[in-house]
């Protein structure tokens, strides 16, 4: 009888330990732009592949990503901007899966729904410091930024009327990740940031039309590229078969709910 019992027990143990390495995690680390994008990629991924699970670890940015996977501590990474120059001898792989609206979003005190592109370069220039000079209550501005070489930033730069011209408050609060900017403005009053559309939407904020023109628009000017990279070296099973997945039409029902554009 007890034989019996052992047996039982160890077969039982063999079967859990099995099911634990067959198992596989795919973990992708890098930039926390895009971050509920790339989980809802990989949510369906998993479904569409049970026993595969994908981990979208907490931000270390797309040049931690790109030094991670460029120094094969990961195999895959996440990025919101392309490869320097100076990153090129790492050998990575840049693959584009989705675009991602560059949005400005305030906390919910603050009671706008939209600002014009010179509003928002008075503000972030310091030349407007109180929200009633823009439509608002009679309260000081509190600005929040990002850190100098941000994909968000850097988008800003490119694409949005006079950004690049100004010199950003230096009264501002600089944030290191996408979800913590979302956490801090929901957190303050009368607090403005900008970051991606995607991780936005799921903040208790209110996301800002600009020039009358929503992050959802056709027309909406400001988007950056969320790109996923990686050695050719490792583009084998089950991580040749996300990268697959997520740049085919399999995932645009993930992407587009999740609030970007399939590239």
């Amino acid at each position: 009888m007890k034989k019996g019992i052992v047996v039982v027990a160890v077969l039982a143990l063999f079967v859990f330990f099995s099911g634990h390495v067959m198992a596989e995690e795919i973990t992708i680390v890098g930039t926390g732009s895009g971050s509920s994008v790339l989980k809802a990629v990989g949510s369906a991924f998993s479904q569409a592949n049970p026993g595969i699970s994908v981990s979208v670890p907490k931000s270390i940015g797309s040049g931690g990503g790109i030094k991670a996977v460029g120094n094969d501590q990961n195999v895959i990474g996440r990025v919101a901007r392309g490869i320097k120059d100076k990153e090129k001898p790492y050998g990575i792989t840049y693959l584009p899966y989705a675009k991602n609206p560059i949005v400005f979003f305030v906390n919910k005190s603050v009671g706008l729904t939209g600002l014009t592109t010179q509003q928002v370069c008075y503000i972030y220039s310091g030349k407007i410091i109180n929200w009633k000079d823009v439509g608002g209550k009679d309260a000081k501005i509190r600005v929040i930024r990002r850190e100098d070489g941000d994909s968000s930033l850097g988008v800003l730069l490119k694409s949005f009327p006079g950004f690049a011209d100004i010199t950003l408050t230096p009264k501002s609060k600089t944030t290191f990740s996408d979800p913590k900017t979302c956490e801090l403005a929901a957190a303050k009053a009368d607090t403005i940031a900008f970051g991606t559309y995607a991780n936005a939407r799921n903040a208790d904020v209110k996301i800002l039309s600009i020039n009358n023109t929503g992050a959802t628009s056709a027309d909406y000017p400001y988007v950056g590229t969320l790109a996923l990279i990686f050695k050719e070296k490792n583009k084998t099973g089950n991580i040749e078969k996300f990268l697959g997945f997520a740049t085919s039409a399999a995932s645009h029902d993930a992407i587009k709910g999740a609030g970007a554009i399939p590239f």
